[in-house]
């Protein structure tokens, strides 16, 4: 009996001093340096935060807190940024012209984009970007693409994204998402943050 005492005491122990419980919103990447932590927690963001697209004008992040365990190793190193949206910083992309243009403190920078192809469209509306991640992996029937830079997702699986795997920006290309190039993407993605607007449109 002693012994099954002392051996529950220790699991007890070792059970808190090797993990925190922390709540997380869910307000961006948080820099934890593990793909598979990334990906638990956006799948949970995913099914807490699905909303179907009745009205676009509405359709804004809505955060939630998410209770979550991690190694106590990975939680000394948190991302203190104030994780807020600037309403001076959005986002417009015309599907009619190919381009997106960042509209921030400093002025307006155009990039010439790629964006869904006929049959797989962008949506369009007004939507804002619910996670930013530097590198995630997209598959969907007929393509796997690891390693895909700066994505910023603004509805469901739609994002904003850099691009290794062609250089045809100006036309359509995309199963949905707006293609970049890499370092323009990468201008975007430190620019804006999860609540930025983001209009497409014709």
């Amino acid at each position: 009996m002693k012994k099954l005492l002392a051996f529950f005491f220790f699991f007890l122990i070792s059970f808190f001093a090797f993990k925190d419980t922390y709540i997380y919103p869910y307000f961006d990447y948080q820099r934890l340096k593990s793909d598979a932590y990334v990906k638990r927690i956006r799948n949970q963001v995913e099914e807490n935060n699905a909303y179907e697209r009745k009205d676009l004008k509405k359709a804004v992040f809505r955060s939630k807190k998410l209770n979550v365990e991690i190694p106590r190793f990975l939680s000394q190193k948190k991302d203190e940024r104030v994780l807020s949206a600037d309403s001076n910083i959005w986002v417009d992309i015309n599907l009619s012209t190919q381009t997106l243009c960042l509209f921030h403190g400093g002025g307006t920078n155009c990039f010439v984009v790629s964006t869904g192809m006929p049959w797989t469209p962008t949506p369009t509306g007004t939507y804002s970007i619910w996670t930013k991640l530097v590198s995630t992996t997209m598959s969907g029937p007929g393509y796997y693409l690891p390693g895909v830079p700066y994505t910023m997702y603004f509805y469901k699986g739609y994002g904003i994204h850099g691009t290794y795997w062609h250089n045809n920006f100006g036309q359509q290309m995309s199963h949905g998402c707006v293609n970049m190039k890499t370092p323009e993407a990468q201008f975007v993605f430190d620019r804006v943050s999860v609540g930025t607007r983001v209009v497409v449109h014709y």
